[in-house]
């Protein structure tokens, strides 16, 4: 049998002890890593701001502690590669009590599209869980 995911808890937030770490395939070249993510509004329409941290908690269970974060989101420009971004996404692993969060801070103007922000949790092509943003301007 697979794994399983449910999710905890989902909104606007505050990361905890916050680190950057190269990324890459992601759109910014890097990622942000946290402690933990303290929930401040629990929404799932957000108005878009320069600044906006948005995302989920969740609980994997399961055999496999391996899994994919993706979060799609309407095509992204960086103007310093000039590559396009359709999603973005990190390999992760199942913490010791199986809770995990992934958000997205939104730092740069050419990140602030509106649109359908959608975070997955992935293994072996399957999705476990999928929880969806609507971004406005």
């Amino acid at each position: 049998m697979g794994s399983n995911a449910r999710l905890i808890n989902y909104g606007v937030c505050r990361p905890t002890m916050e680190s950057v770490s190269s990324a890459p395939l992601s759109p910014t070249g890097y990622h942000f890593g946290a402690e933990d993510l303290i929930f401040m509004e629990k929404v799932d329409r957000v108005k878009l701001k320069r600044g906006l941290v948005f995302g989920i908690s969740y609980q994997v269970e399961g055999p496999q502690n391996a899994f994919l974060c993706r979060i799609l989101h309407p095509i992204l420009i960086n103007p310093t590669t000039g590559k396009a971004y359709k999603e973005t996404i990190e390999e992760k692993y199942s913490s010791a009590d199986g809770g995990n969060f992934d958000y997205y801070r939104i730092e740069h103007a050419w990140e602030m599209i509106s649109g359908k922000w959608i975070f997955q949790i992935e293994q072996f092509g399957r999705i476990l869980l999928e929880k969806s943003f609507e971004l406005y301007d």
